[in-house]
């Protein structure tokens, strides 16, 4: 999956396969090979690199190689109220609909920042 998106984007990019390798800093070999899905999805790291070369939203790329944003896991490694809640909904089983509506509950009850206002 990862390496077919990879390989949409770069087209869509319209860049070629040495071109981003070299950009990376990648041989255009192991690009190759992700692509056609011969290795596993690389580092968090190098498909933020790769995200950022292509113009691609981060999130797309990192979800279809079933990996986490690194700033995501910095923010639940600082707050460990949000490991505790994420073991407590995976526990409990939450399933897609439970999450879309606590982002519904969340938006409604003005949880967070309000955009253009400081902490």
């Amino acid at each position: 999956m990862f390496g077919k998106i990879l390989k949409e984007n770069r087209l869509k990019a319209r860049m070629g396969l040495r071109e981003l390798a070299g950009r990376l800093g990648i041989s255009p070999g192991y690009l190759s090979d992700l692509e056609n899905e011969k290795v596993p999805p690389p580092s968090e790291k190098v498909i933020l690199d790769m995200a950022f070369t292509l113009g691609v939203d981060k999130g797309e790329l990192l979800k279809a190689a079933s990996k986490v944003d690194p700033e995501l896991s910095e923010y639940v490694a600082q707050e460990p109220q949000v490991a505790d809640f994420l073991r407590m909904a995976k526990e409990q089983g939450y399933q897609k609909v439970d999450w879309e509506k606590l982002t519904q509950l969340a938006k409604v009850v003005g949880l967070g920042k309000e955009k253009g206002k400081e902490p």
